[in-house]
Parts: structure tokens; sequence; C-alpha cells
């Protein structure tokens, strides 16, 4: 996770990163984004660019590199390098995005303390 940034003037600042509920952040993936809606799914090693939106109940794919300031819509599937749009979503996601971060969460088990 890194927020955005930008070099203004001389002057580095990082602007705030919003991510919503229900936002599942695969492994190795590096994340740069403004805003991430709620019931995101985001896959395996992906990048997502700078500054980049991502609306309520999408999905990306493992694999995938977001290029910076792409908006990408409510219930779509973005896969490839650089990412595009490949289907609709069913109205249904919400649900079981919301479902899968539950079963997640209940079972989730920490590392032990002595590693």
């Amino acid at each position: 996770m890194r927020p955005p940034y930008k070099t203004y003037r001389g002057n580095f600042n990082y602007y705030p990163m919003k991510i919503g509920d229900h936002v599942h952040i695969g492994a190795n993936t590096i994340v740069e984004a403004a805003t991430i809606g709620n019931h995101v799914e985001i896959g395996k090693n992906c990048i997502i660019g700078k500054f980049a939106i991502i609306k309520d109940c999408a999905k990306i794919i493992d694999n995938t590199v977001v290029l910076p300031n792409t908006v990408i819509p409510a219930l779509a599937v973005f896969a490839g390098c650089p990412g595009e749009f490949i289907e609709d979503l069913p109205e249904s996601t919400q649900e079981m995005v919301e479902a899968h971060t539950k079963q997640y969460y209940t079972l989730f088990q920490p590392l032990p303390a002595d590693r």
C-alpha cells in the first residue's frame, strides 16, 4: 500500500487513499490508487497505478496492471497488462464478496509470536 503522491513546485505531497468495506487485496499487490470502493476484489501480483479509481463491486484478476488515472466502473472485471474491461459482474456480487471476506476473516490464522 502506497498512497498516491505528486511533486508540485518542488514540494512532495501524499494524497489520501480511500478504501471501502469488504475489500480483499491479494498477496504481492502494489496499490497506489486514490479510491477503492466497497466489495472490491483485487487479485495477487497486481499493480494498481497512481490515482486509479476502482468503483464498488469491481474485480481485478491476478497479474493485472491498472494504469495510473484509470477509472474502473462498478460491477466490472478487469484483466491484463494493461488492464482492460473483460465482462460485467452480476448484481449479486455485493453479497458474494461480503460472504467471501467474512469467511476469510473467520478462518484467518495469525503467525506464531516466536516467528
